[in-house]
């Protein structure tokens, strides 16, 4: 009868933990705002004005032209990889980092591209490629921005690993198996 239990409850534990893990966040998100570069045009020294101009998917439940919370930290982008930089916004519970990027300047006009993580409540951690496109005034000023996250696989097409809960889930699973298997044998 012990043993039965313990199956049992082997069972319902495993199942308990399956239906715990969170999903992966999808879609997409669109930013505009202002940006004050340094004088060299490499660092974000500050963010005056972040909204949000639409989204998709996971995002869906924010507002367009909410207003973003963005890092009071500095952001070296420049020379590429540039610099990761943790908690870089948050908006309607989501929070981006950013891990990479790639830089190109072109006289006025800076293109930015790179991968970084979105995550939220409710969400696993989530892989997402990036762009930030801004023009930098010529006679000083705040640089206008655009910049848009997808969630998808980083450059290069290799998907971030899930860190092996789904092989534990696995082994528990067979566990459970192998351990109904021989209450029933018994019976």
């Amino acid at each position: 009868m012990k043993t039965k239990l313990a199956v049992i409850l082997g069972v319902v534990g495993m199942l308990a933990a399956a239906s715990v893990q969170a999903t992966s966040i999808t879609g997409s998100i669109a930013l505009g705002g202002y940006a004050n570069l340094n004088s060299q045009d490499t660092t974000v020294t500050s963010w005056p004005f972040v909204y949000v101009e639409g989204d998709s998917g996971s995002f869906g439940s924010v507002s367009a032209y909410s207003i973003v919370n963005m890092t009071s930290s500095s952001w070296v982008f420049s020379p590429t990889p540039g610099q990761a930089l943790s908690d870089a916004w948050t908006v309607g519970g989501f929070t981006f980092n950013f891990l990479t990027d790639t830089v190109v300047q072109n006289g006025n006009f800076l293109d930015l591209t790179g991968t970084g993580t979105i995550s939220a409540a409710g969400y696993s951690t989530t892989t997402f490629n990036w762009t930030l496109a801004a023009e930098t005034p010529v006679s000083g000023g705040s640089a206008e921005f655009t910049f848009a996250a997808t969630a998808g696989a980083p450059a290069g097409g290799t998907p971030v690993p899930d860190g092996g809960l789904t092989v534990a889930l696995l082994g528990l699973a067979l566990a459970g198996v192998e351990g109904l298997r021989r209450a029933l044998i018994k019976a």
